[in-house]
């Protein structure tokens, strides 16, 4: 059986679609984004993103490769050959699947290497992995199954190369059915349950892709069907159903990871992270710096700012998290703390253009300290942002003299405090 498997790898039309596996594989992974680079958890998500694109390319190639059989006549050859039809489909599907899974190793390799030298400690983790692996095994299989039963030579690799693209779409918006991700903050995991089921679901239509095809007509020496083949193909289907009917009930995708011993920055006030995302530190330890400039006397600053799963106690928005290796994203979450610990009293406003003038007054200030913070105005990537403040007049703010920003944020902080009560 090695030796029938190598000969077929060699033989096999894929390998002049490897190469086009390879390109869509690393084009996948470098050309989307960059920001998961030195996180394992964000690698090992962009490691696996590829494979929403490998797995379609791989199920029309498979329809083609499958179809041979059915274009050269040899259904009738095959069903009377000496070993048993099964592992002739089982050889064709691995030999598929070899191509697919090898451009798949190419991406997470690339994506380790890329990643070590910022990362420290850890690795790539294999949960995310193995989901790509689910989505390349599932698609692979079903072109195959659609490939052998159909004698075009065109139809059956377009259908099957459309369908598993649409179908592994229409599965990433559902929360119940999705077999990827396109981001991994270091607070999540993966589920057991959850990916044990998209395994199985994934090689179940692949056992289908080998035993199911024992039961077409041409297959059946003397004209009848074995009980073997019966039994082999019905526990083909049977598992599929079972694997479905799992990933129905199964637990959610992720779920919110057990928090470990943070990575905490030193001084007052300081930072914890999730120690995946170590490669952030030197950043907001720059942010904290700005922190301590602020004027004197006018904000109360929290001693310490965790990252979101960090503590089991959640108060609000008050932990941060970096979405998509965005600093400035997490400004905001220190933005809400400080001003949180600085005006701890709050009524309803008197009427409502007292109620609009302190709501403005809010936004106002909360702009000025986000500048404040990174050091520099809203970059042009950053969209948004609160109605009817002149963010760019804002930001422009922390460029002059430190005297007049102190009068224009206590002006704020008056009209905060001062607005009537109803």
């Amino acid at each position: 059986m090695t030796r029938i498997f190598w000969i077929e790898v060699r033989r096999s039309p894929l390998r002049w679609v490897f190469p086009l596996l390879l390109l869509v594989d690393l084009a996948a992974l470098f050309g989307r984004s960059r920001y998961w680079i030195g996180v394992w958890p964000q690698a090992s998500a962009a490691a696996q993103i590829p494979a929403q694109f490998i797995g379609p390319i791989l199920a029309g190639a498979a329809a083609w490769t499958a179809g041979r059989i059915n274009r050269r006549g040899l259904t009738d050859q095959t069903g009377a050959a000496a070993r048993p039809m099964w592992q002739a489909e089982l050889v064709q599907f691995a030999a598929t699947l070899t191509y697919g899974a090898a451009a798949y190793l190419v991406g997470i390799v690339a994506a380790a290497a890329v990643t070590v030298r910022q990362a420290g400690p850890g690795f790539l983790w294999p949960s995310y992995l193995l989901l790509g692996l689910a989505v390349i095994v599932g698609c692979a299989a079903a072109g195959h199954v659609f490939g052998r039963w159909s004698r075009s030579r065109i139809w059956p690799p377009v259908i099957s190369a459309i369908a598993s693209f649409l179908l592994v779409g229409w599965l990433q918006e559902s929360r119940s059915f999705a077999f990827g991700v396109l981001s991994a903050g270091p607070q999540l995991q993966v589920t057991r349950s959850a990916l044990e089921a998209r395994l199985a679901c994934a090689f179940a239509v692949a056992a289908v892709a080998v035993l199911v095809p024992t039961l077409a007509p041409r297959a059946r020496p003397g004209g009848y069907l074995r009980p073997v083949q019966l039994l082999a193909g019905g526990t083909a289907l049977a598992t599929l159903l079972w694997a479905l009917q799992s990933l129905a009930v199964a637990d959610p995708l992720r779920v919110q990871r057990v928090a470990v011993r943070p990575l905490c920055s030193t001084g007052t006030p300081n930072v914890c992270l999730w120690p995946e995302d170590r490669k952030y530190l030197p950043e907001i330890e720059a942010m904290l710096a700005r922190i301590r400039t602020l004027p004197p006397g006018m904000f109360v600053v929290p001693s310490t700012f965790f990252e979101r799963g960090l503590r089991e106690e959640r108060r609000g928005d008050d932990d941060f998290e970096v979405i998509e290796g965005s600093l400035w994203s997490i400004s905001p979450n220190f933005v809400g703390s400080i001003v949180n610990a600085t005006i701890t009293t709050f009524c309803p406003a008197a009427d409502a253009a007292a109620e609009d003038r302190r709501t403005h007054a809010y936004f106002e200030l909360d702009t000025w300290l986000e500048a404040r913070i990174n050091g520099a105005q809203r970059p042009a990537d950053v969209h948004g942002g609160p109605p009817g403040v002149d963010v760019a007049a804002v930001g422009r703010l922390i460029d002059t003299p430190e005297q007049q920003q102190i009068e224009w944020v206590r002006q704020r902080l008056t009209t905060i405090r001062e607005t009537p009560c109803a």
